[in-house]
C-alpha cells in the first residue's frame, strides 16, 4: 500500500508537467524563517532558501503584511498600461541603494524575463548586437537567456530546440580551481580577464554591445572570481565602449556579505538584473540601468501583462526595507565567515572535498572522486544531498558536472543553525567517503 507521500507524488506526475526534471522527493507544505515542513510533519533546516530567494527568511511577517495591505487596495490593472503607486516606491528604494546612481528600473516577473529585457535594452542603446558571457554561465530558461547561456548540467541546451539566437560570444570563466588556461592564481595575472580583448578583436565582428556575468556563478557551481577580476574586465570594456551587465539575481540584496556582488568586487555596472530575493518568494524581477540606457527603450520593445504588479512591488519594497533595517548583509558576512572557516577545516579532512569557495552566504563545496585528478563527483554529491535531507538539512546542487553542494541559506540564520548544518553535512560527507573506501 502506498504512503500518503507516494500517492501524492504519483498523482503529481499524472497531472503536472515536470519538464525541469524530477523534483527532489519531498512534499513541502509550510515554511517559517529558516525552516521548511513536509506533509509528513518533518522539519528541515533550509540551507538553499528556495534557490537563494528567501533572504529575509521564509514567510517574513513584514513582507506578508505589506502584501496583504496591497491586496486590499489593488491587485492588478496592468501596471505597464497605467501609472500605479507601488512601482514608483520600489524604483526609488532601489535607486537609493543601487551601486551606480543615478538609475531607473523596469519590473517584470522572473529573472529569465529580466535577462531578455536587458539584452533588448543594451542592443537598442548601443545599436550593437553581440553579447560576451562566461563559459559555464546560466542566466535562465527563456529563449534569449538560453541563447547567451552555456550548457550547465541539467540546464544544458537541447539540440532539438535549436537553433538559438545568434550573437553570443563566450569567454573563459574565472574558475581558478579548474582553470581552462592551465594557470594558478595569483601567478596567472588574471589572464582570463585580459584575454577578453583578444576575443573581442579576433572572435567577434567588433559589434559587441555588452558583457554579461554573474558576479559569482550560481548554477555554474558557486564560482567566485579573484577579487581583481571584474576590475580587469572593466578596463577592457571601457577601452572598447562595451557595457557591463551584472546578473545579481543570486548575489544581490545582501547574499555576498555586501548589499551587491558589485560592491564585493568593487565594480560599477551599467545595467543590473535582480530577481529571486527581490520579492522574498513573491515573483518579481527588475532591470536597473543608468537613465540614458533605460530611456533608450522604444514603445513595444517589451511588454509584460504582470510587469510591475502592485502586489509584487509591495512585497519587494517590504523586502528591501527589512534587509536594510536589519542590515542582513552584515549577518551574511558574519555567518558566512564562520561557515567558510569550518568548511575549510572539512576540506582538509575529507578527500572527496576538492574545494570550498564563495562569499558571504553563497558557498559551494566541490565534490570530487579523486583530489589529485579532480574528477567530478556527481554521484557522491547526489548522495550527500540525499543524506543531508534524511538528517533534516536541505542543500542544493550545482556546477557544470552537478558536483557542487550549494549552501545559500536565508540571511537570517544564526550560529546555532550553522552548527546544525555543519554537523549534518559532515555526517553525510563522512558516510559517502567511507562508502567509497569499502
Amino acid at each position: 500500500m502506498l504512503s500518503q507521500k507516494e500517492n501524492f507524488v504519483k498523482e503529481y506526475c499524472q497531472y503536472v508537467i515536470t519538464s525541469f526534471g524530477e523534483p527532489f522527493p519531498l512534499v513541502l507544505v509550510e515554511a517559517n524563517d529558516v525552516f521548511l515542513n513536509d506533509m509528513e510533519g518533518r522539519k528541515y533546516l533550509d540551507f538553499w532558501a528556495g534557490i537563494a530567494v528567501a533572504n529575509a527568511g521564509h514567510n517574513n511577517p513584514k513582507v506578508q503584511e505589506a502584501v496583504k495591505k496591497q491586496m486590499e487596495k489593488l491587485v492588478h490593472c496592468s501596471s505597464q498600461s497605467y501609472y500605479t503607486v507601488p512601482p514608483l516606491d520600489l524604483a526609488k528604494k532601489i535607486a537609493a541603494i543601487a551601486p551606480f546612481p543615478p538609475c531607473k528600473a523596469t519590473f517584470h516577473t522572473s529573472g529569465s524575463e529580466a535577462i531578455d529585457v536587458a539584452l533588448k535594452m543594451v542592443r537598442r542603446y548601443t545599436k550593437k548586437h553581440e553579447i560576451l558571457t562566461l563559459h559555464g554561465c546560466y542566466h535562465g530558461r527563456t529563449y534569449g537567456a538560453l541563447s547567451i547561456g552555456t550548457p550547465v548540467a541539467a540546464y544544458s541546451k537541447s539540440y532539438i530546440m535549436s537553433p538559438y539566437a545568434p550573437g553570443a560570444i563566450h569567454v573563459p570563466a574565472p574558475y581558478c580551481y579548474r582553470c581552462s588556461l592551465g594557470y594558478e592564481y595569483p601567478n596567472c595575472h588574471i589572464q582570463c580577464a585580459k584575454m577578453i580583448e583578444d576575443i573581442i578583436n579576433f572572435g567577434s565582428s567588433r559589434d559587441v554591445a555588452a558583457y554579461m556575468a554573474e558576479t559569482i556563478l550560481g548554477v555554474g557551481g558557486i564560482v567566485a572570481p579573484p577579487k581583481e577580476y571584474f576590475q580587469e574586465v572593466r578596463k577592457v570594456l571601457d577601452k572598447y565602449g562595451i557595457l557591463l551587465i551584472l546578473d545579481e539575481v543570486q548575489t544581490g540584496l545582501g547574499r555576498t556579505g555586501k548589499m551587491w556582488g558589485a560592491e564585493t568586487y568593487k565594480v560599477k555596472p551599467d545595467v543590473m538584473i535582480l530577481a529571486k530575493a527581490l520579492g522574498n518568494g513573491w515573483p518579481i524581477s527588475a532591470v536597473v540601468a543608468s537613465g540614458q540606457i533605460g530611456d533608450s527603450f522604444e514603445p513595444s520593445d517589451h511588454f509584460s501583462t504582470w510587469g510591475a504588479n502592485p502586489v509584487m512591488c509591495a512585497a519587494a519594497s517590504a523586502t528591501i526595507d527589512y534587509i536594510v533595517d536589519n542590515r542582513l548583509w552584515k549577518n551574511a558576512e558574519k555567518m558566512g565567515t564562520l561557515l567558510m572557516r569550518r568548511l575549510k577545516e572539512m576540506e582538509n579532512e575529507y578527500e572527496i572535498i576538492g574545494e570550498v569557495r564563495g562569499k558571504g552566504l553563497m558557498i559551494g563545496v566541490e565534490i570530487v572522486k579523486n583530489r589529485n585528478t579532480k574528477d567530478p563527483g556527481a554521484e557522491e554529491c547526489k548522495k550527500i544531498r540525499a543524506l543531508c535531507a534524511d538528517y533534516g538539512l536541505l542543500v542544493g546542487i550545482g556546477g557544470f558536472w552537478s558536483n557542487v553542494i550549494r549552501l545559500q541559506p536565508p540571511l537570517t540564520i544564526r550560529e546555532e543553525h550553522v552548527d546544525k548544518a555543519l554537523e549534518t553535512l559532515r555526517r553525510a560527507v563522512k558516510e559517502v567517503e567511507k562508502s567509497k573506501a569499502t
